[in-house]
């Protein structure tokens, strides 16, 4: 695979971006934007084994290429700006300031795709700034004064960010000998380095105390550079760490305890700072937050025991990709909902937009419970300190993810987000298919690559309990907030009101049943009469019946007197025997033979 390959992957959105300045082209060219990241993509599928080419020619010398991490982070980083830019080519069709979007969107996503495929720290330090700078352009699009607020904040984080990171790059980089980032990993870097390295990627990471830009950045960007802002381009911070610091070789004992600390807390503040806003992309600005500081444990406790990191990387990329679709699909989803015009649809969406939020927060099967028992797992062979902390971190932070999902799905009623006007499906084709690759990962990730999927399908499937107490919790929440809103005794009042009416149903039904019991009461005695009438007279026919029966009897035995019986005269039985008199048969059959009749007919 040749250097062409790849800056044509890199300078193809680059291209794109330059050309929509033209007006004639501007129409075809919005057409074929979700084709930009396709050949980036392309290049992470056919390149299945490590690959590194080299040009002397830019300034200090060009290396890009792909190994088995970067090739994961580039496909899923081209899925989420295909599905991105699907959406956007119909969220600005009535924007007058889409060509300014559009142009910015192809720049940062020209930065993001080039960090990823560059190998050594000048390229990457480009394409890093360039996609940092560019997104400015998309966070102040829509010039509110929200807006320039979150682009203000958000712009001073980038150049500090680059400052220091910047800082850290030149200072690696004179350590190791090397402009090449695996030569920076491979070196044993002071602590000075890897801090500033830590720092400069943390920012855009976002990991508290860094994160002050995120959350208002999403809220004020468009929705789809909202679903890059926090699907891709935070992972470059994660990427960029992967990439120069040399975790599993050095350890890093009070870094890797800053590192790991900063993410517990994450997790947990993020949550309290979440379930005050009051719009949907902010609360999902902080969810983000929260689940960098998931991943944010992994690589304090790399930067701890270098030897626990072969097992915690696999585990951190998948995390990475998890939030990545997770999330991107969820930030669509935002503004598929908005541009529903019926209830009924926008009730479909909330429904489907459950679905990744549910897997977000770590439903049992989904990838974002492999995930974090394949961490928990990973993090066994790191600090024995720190495992019962973490492992009681990981499995509180579904409860935390499921509030903040609750609160965002809850907000998207109270406080509809603004949409322009757009055919409904438009938005929904890119936000279901985002949804259907965070569901289906724990099957993909094995096509991409079995190696690192290993860890994701031996982990066990996670449970339910934090999600179900997450759900709980909410509906909780739910219930007190509406009874502080409409007063404590009509809150009663209404809870009470099914039990009266159920009450009142009740009595009335027993009153009825009081009436048919009065009105049968009444009438078993009338009908006893009428039937005692009835009974009397039926007696006296069968007593007059029976009478008659015992007179016809009497009259009968009347008739038969009792000389009419013939005498019985004794005679022995056997001649032998006296006062026996024996029969003799054939005197008697002579006798009936002379008595007989002649038959008439015998002739």
């Amino acid at each position: 695979m040749t250097l062409a390959a790849f800056l044509f992957a890199v300078s193809l959105p680059l291209a794109m971006a330059v050309a929509l300045l033209w007006a004639p082209a501007r129409s075809a060219l919005w057409r074929v934007m979700p084709l930009a990241p396709l050949p980036a993509l392309m290049l992470g599928l056919l390149a299945t084994e490590p690959v590194s080419v080299y040009n002397g020619w830019f300034v200090l010398g060009l290396t890009m290429g792909m190994d088995q991490i970067s090739r994961l982070f580039v496909i899923f980083t081209s899925v989420l700006w295909i599905a991105a830019a699907s959406a956007a080519r119909h969220w600005m069709r009535e924007d007058k300031r889409a060509t300014s979007f559009g142009v910015v969107f192809l720049l940062a996503m020209s930065g993001n795709l080039g960090l990823i495929l560059s190998q050594d720290a000048v390229a990457f330090y480009g394409a890093f700034a360039l996609m940092s700078f560019a997104s400015y352009g998309l966070v102040i699009h829509t010039r509110s004064a929200d807006a320039q607020r979150a682009a203000y904040l958000y712009i001073g984080f980038v150049v500090l960010g680059e400052l220091i990171l910047f800082s850290g790059l030149v200072l690696a980089a004179t350590q190791a000998g090397s402009l090449l980032l695996a030569d920076m990993r491979a070196a044993e870097l002071s602590g000075l380095s890897v801090g500033l390295l830590l720092v400069g990627f943390g920012i855009k990471l976002g990991v508290m105390p860094l994160h002050f830009w995120l959350p208002p950045a999403h809220g004020a960007a468009p929705v789809p550079a909202s679903c890059v802002l926090s699907g891709a381009m935070i992972k470059a911070g994660l990427f960029g760490i992967i990439s120069s610091v040399p975790l599993g070789v050095v350890s890093y004992d009070d870094l890797g305890t800053v590192v790991m600390a900063a993410g517990m807390v994450t997790i947990f503040a993020a949550l309290l700072l979440g379930v005050q806003q009051t719009s949907t992309k902010p609360v999902l600005g902080f969810s983000s937050v929260s689940q960098m500081g998931i991943i944010a444990l992994g690589l304090g406790a790399g930067l701890m025991v270098p030897e626990a990191w072969s097992a915690l990387l696999p585990v951190v990329v998948f995390l990475a990709a998890h939030h990545a679709l997770a999330k991107g699909a969820l930030f669509l989803g935002v503004g598929a909902w908005a541009v529903q015009s019926g209830r009924m649809g926008r009730v479909a969406l909330s429904l489907a937009l459950a679905v990744p939020a549910l897997v977000l927060a770590g439903l049992p099967f989904s990838s974002g419970a492999l995930g974090k028992e394949a961490l928990k797992t990973a993090l066994a062979g790191g600090s024995p300190i720190w495992l019962p902390w973490l492992t009681v971190a990981l499995s509180f932070s579904g409860m935390a993810t499921t509030l903040l999902m609750a609160r965002a799905l809850t907000l998207i009623w109270l406080n509809p987000p603004k949409a322009p006007p757009t055919r409904p499906d438009t938005l929904a084709l890119p936000f279901v298919a985002l949804a259907a690759a965070a569901v289906t990962l724990p099957a993909i990730w094995p096509l991409l690559d079995p190696t690192l999927a290993a860890p994701i399908i031996a982990a066990p499937t996670g449970a339910l309990w934090p999600v179900a107490a997450g759900i709980a919790m909410a509906l909780a929440v739910a219930v007190a907030a509406h009874a502080q809103f409409i007063g404590l005794e009509r809150f009663l009042a209404g809870i009470g009101a099914p039990a009266r009416a159920l009450s009142d149903r009740m009595g009335s039904h027993w009153s009825s049943r009081r009436r048919a019991v009065q009105r049968l009461g009444s009438a078993i005695p009338r009908g006893l009469e009428a039937r005692a009438q009835d009974w009397r007279l039926g007696q006296t026919a069968i007593v007059l019946l029976i009478g008659a029966m015992l007179l016809i009897e009497a009259t009968a035995r009347q008739r038969v007197a009792p000389s009419d019986r013939p005498a019985q005269q004794d005679s022995p039985a056997h001649p032998d025997a006296p006062g026996i008199i024996t029969p003799d048969f054939s005197t008697d059959r002579q006798m009936e033979d002379i008595d007989t009749p002649p038959d008439p007919l015998s002739d």
